[in-house]
């Protein structure tokens, strides 16, 4: 298991973040606040159920090697990533401070590269690439400041459209400037 977060809790029945008793408030809202978008409780509730089962399926694939789900999603994603023994789900990325959040998928390289890691995000309607964006440059922002690990590529796993679409991370100083209302320099210290 990678863990890039040590400390942080996350209970996935009430989608929250913990850190020293501190709830930490996830990235997706910030974001979407930023775009100007806004979806019904209904609308998310719909596409939730799904999504977590194309996440689980892929997790289990991962820690396992076998597929258990016949979502054709499920199976194009496999088929992209191939050596799943690479691979890490659902790591959770954090500031200590403020923000936490779930990265998809990680790449490792199995320690080959002295730190270098891939980024992914797993899109399963309609890819946005300015929200992908700021997603991944966010979880890109904290793996840099808070590890020893280096972000070298983004990419979005868009199963509507059976594409990867490799991201282009925004600067570290729009990301600060997003999440704190000023350019933060330097580590974070746990």
């Amino acid at each position: 298991m990678l863990s890039l977060a040590p400390g942080v809790l996350f209970d996935a029945d009430k989608h929250e973040y913990w850190y020293k008793g501190k709830q930490l408030s996830g990235v997706t809202g910030l974001i979407s606040k930023k775009l100007g978008l806004k979806y019904s409780s209904s609308f998310v509730d719909e596409h939730r159920e799904e999504g977590l089962h194309i996440h689980k399926a892929i997790q289990r694939w991962i820690e396992t090697g076998y597929a258990d789900s016949v979502h054709p999603g499920v199976k194009w994603v496999i088929e992209k990533l191939v050596f799943h023994d690479q691979f890490y789900s659902e790591v959770l990325v954090t500031d200590f401070k403020e923000y936490a959040s779930s990265v998809d998928l990680v790449y490792d390289f199995a320690g080959q590269t002295m730190g270098n890691v891939h980024i992914y995000d797993i899109k399963k309607g309609k890819f946005s690439r300015e929200y992908v964006t700021w997603q991944l440059s966010i979880y890109k922002y904290f793996i840099e400041k808070t590890t020893k690990y280096k972000v070298t590529k983004c990419y979005c796993l868009a199963i509507k459209d059976k594409e990867v679409y490799p991201i282009f991370p925004k600067s570290e100083e729009v990301i600060s400037q997003m999440l704190y209302g000023y350019y933060a320099t330097g580590s974070v210290t746990v």
